[in-house]
């Protein structure tokens, strides 16, 4: 079921992608699954859930989730416990046979308004297969938008349980543009023979010498020059003339010193001397030390004022289609001493690099130096020079040149672009349908998984465009998409989520549960150290039951115990009332029991600075509470009935009779 049914596909990151593709038999419905990460393969060792994929996550297709930077393994549970185990791993790690899975985004057929198709194409991995895999990009034609391709191997672990070693995926096209190659060629020792005569005898020995070795180097692309526009049209060749530079700095000094100083030939005076107004020697004519020309116009124009000492040329070996070019720089205006290379202002670091061992330095250039066995990669640790070679090739690269072969090169260009418009178009198209005002783009740097991820996007807006765009849209969904999709089935806190704590705890590799507490500002409220169970019970409770709320206004911890969850959300009801609290407080005060004080003063310390108090604590602070209240009314009650006693008027003492004189008879009678 795991080999058919599903594909799986790693960055080389954070981020996996797990979805069934066209291509591949696949079965009708797909797995409700819980991904689980773990540093070692007995997934003891900071155990992490990283998602919980359900049927409403499989309408896109894909499923998109982040793991901890530090973890290479991964267990797929399915609802009946069979298990999958992916382990992440480098290429030269997988074992032999294993095959070879190419993903292609397509525009639809006949420039159609359907949405955009991702077809699967499995390859046997032996020999050259990202040859064949290019191979395949080519017959896909004008609709082939993007495609990466990835080794794996299937076997078996322990007690038979299936194992998926995956290395990283990689971008077959567009191949990556943004990464140029430079390797320096073989000084020429020998040219051609010249049968000139020159009017001075010194100038008679050098072209008996048949000159100095030209200096050059071999620029690899992995794409074709169409396909490479935007990042050669920022590129320079570049000569840093370090003769001409110290012969200025000896000239400055000899002038300071008040030395006799020399007047260097220039261009001028050599034609002069010969007669010849058209002769071009093999040098710089400039009369500056640094030069610098914008590589896209040297290949659409050779002839350019712009080739001053430096011609370039499409290689001669032309691989096939889709394999890539190389370009020949030859610096023939460079002598012993001078630095050639490239510079380009707008590089990152790794998009330039030199074949063999990179000197590292600033991204933005790399050089030779001109010595007398060759061309020896340099490290550029000279700020002034650094400065003007930027400087220069900024302003070189605001002259692109408009004549009918740029023209040309731009429309091949632009057709590759507008495959991408079209795609981005059409995802823009289904958003407006779903009500979502965000919008992709087209321009920018595209992640290995961006049309995948764009694709997902769109599924998910159809059913939840309101709660994806109150938490930030695309943006938030880049970032975490895991958190992103479940926050977009609602529940108690998913109102409370922004983008902004999103993308922050997006970056943390905190297991799924703790990253969306923190996006909805609950940071905190799952406990630490949970295992795999009871991060799926906490992540649970959090979307589902509405108690989560009055926790979080209590800060009481979450508990992946049911029964003391029930009993926590009971006490927070009551502790949620922090005047209700400080009552309790001084009721204690008042009857002299410090520990029930310092208890409840401990609580209300804790939750005005942020922290969280266990849910285990919860009961015993909310019985403090209730204890409280009994007391307090059983002492009112007391006051109450002493007050109503005072109050009433005290009984009358009783009359003593007055006892009258008994009358003569009555006393004679005895009466």
């Amino acid at each position: 079921m795991w080999q058919e049914q599903l594909d799986y596909f790693w960055g080389g990151g954070r981020r996996l992608v797990i979805g069934g593709f066209d291509g591949a038999e696949r079965a009708p419905a797909r797995p409700a699954l819980t991904v689980v990460s773990a540093q070692d393969d007995a997934f003891t060792t900071e155990p992490t859930l990283v998602d919980v994929i359900d049927a409403p996550r499989w309408r896109a297709g894909v499923a998109m989730f982040d793991i901890p930077a530090e973890h290479r393994y991964l267990r797929l549970t399915d609802a009946n416990g069979d298990a999958l185990t992916l382990h992440l791993c480098a290429e030269r790690d997988l074992p032999a046979g294993g095959d070879y899975r190419l993903l292609m985004t397509l525009l639809p057929e006949g420039n159609g308004s359907e949405t955009a198709q991702f077809r699967l194409v499995p390859l046997p991995a032996r020999g050259d297969v990202e040859r064949l895999a290019r191979e395949q990009t080519v017959a896909a034609g004008v609709r082939l938008v993007w495609a990466f391709g990835q080794r794996r191997a299937f076997e078996q672990g322990p007690g038979g349980a299936p194992v998926l070693r995956l290395s990283p995926a990689r971008r077959i096209f567009p191949a990556w543009q943004s990464r140029l190659l430079l390797e320096a060629r073989a000084l020429e020792s020998e040219a051609a023979a010249d049968t000139r005569h020159a009017p001075f005898a010194i100038m008679q020995q050098w072209l008996g010498e048949n000159g100095a070795p030209r200096a050059a180097l071999r620029l690899r692309l992995t794409d074709s020059l169409e396909e490479s526009a935007t990042l050669l049209s920022r590129s320079c060749v570049a000569m840093a003339l370090n003769q001409r530079r110290r012969l200025r700095g000896w000239m400055q000094e000899q002038k300071a010193a008040g030395e006799p100083v020399i007047d260097p030939l220039t261009f001028d005076d050599i034609r002069q001397a010969i007669g010849d107004s058209a002769e071009h020697p093999d040098a710089v004519e400039a009369t500056d030390a640094v030069v610098v020309a914008n590589l896209l116009n040297l290949l659409l124009d050779p002839d350019s004022a712009e080739a001053d000492g430096v011609a370039v040329r499409r290689g001669v070996d032309r691989n096939a289609a889709g394999m890539g070019e190389t370009i020949e720089i030859d610096f023939y205006g460079a002598a012993l001493g001078d630095d050639v290379g490239l510079v380009c202002p707008a590089a990152r670091a790794g998009d330039l690099g030199v074949a063999g061992a990179d000197p590292g330095g600033p991204p933005f250039v790399r050089l030779f130096r001109v010595e007398a066995d060759g061309l020896t990669p340099r490290r550029l640790d000279d700020d002034l020079l650094l400065d003007e070679l930027m400087r220069r090739a900024e302003a070189a690269g605001a002259r692109i040149g408009t004549g009918a072969a740029a023209r040309a090169f731009a429309e091949r260009a632009a057709g590759l672009k507008g495959r991408r418009e079209k795609l981005v178009s059409l995802f823009n198209e289904a958003l407006t349908r779903a009500g979502l005002p965000g919008r992709f783009s087209a321009v920018g740097l595209w992640d290995l998984f961006e049309p995948l991820q764009q694709a997902s996007f769109v599924a998910l807006a159809r059913d939840a465009a309101p709660a994806l765009q109150a938490i930030g849209g695309y943006g938030a969904y880049a970032a975490d998409p895991a958190v992103a999709a479940a926050l977009a089935k609602g529940g108690p806190l998913a109102g409370l989520a922004t983008e902004s704590r999103i993308v922050a705890e997006g970056r943390s590799g905190a297991p799924l549960p703790a990253r969306y507490a923190a996006a909805c500002g609950a940071e905190g409220i799952a406990p630490p150290g949970l295992d795999a169970a009871a991060q799926i019970a906490v992540l649970g409770a959090l979307m589902q039951e509405d108690d989560a709320r009055i926790l979080c206004e209590a800060r009481i911890g979450l508990s992946p115990d049911p029964l003391l969850r029930r009993d926590a959300a009971r006490a927070a009801r009551m502790l949620a009332d922090a005047g209700a609290v400080e009552r309790a407080m001084h009721h204690f005060e008042r009857s002299r029991d410090a520990q029930s004080v310092a208890a409840l003063t401990d609580y209300l310390a804790a939750r005005r600075a942020g922290r969280w108090v266990s849910a285990s604590s919860a009961p015993p602070l909310a019985a403090l509470l209730s204890r409280a209240g009994v007391e307090a009314a059983a002492e009112q009650t007391r006051v109450a009935t002493g007050m109503t006693a005072a109050a009433q008027p005290a009984p009358a003492a009783p009359t003593a009779s007055v006892e009258k004189p008994k009358g003569f008879l009555r006393r004679l009678l005895g009466g």
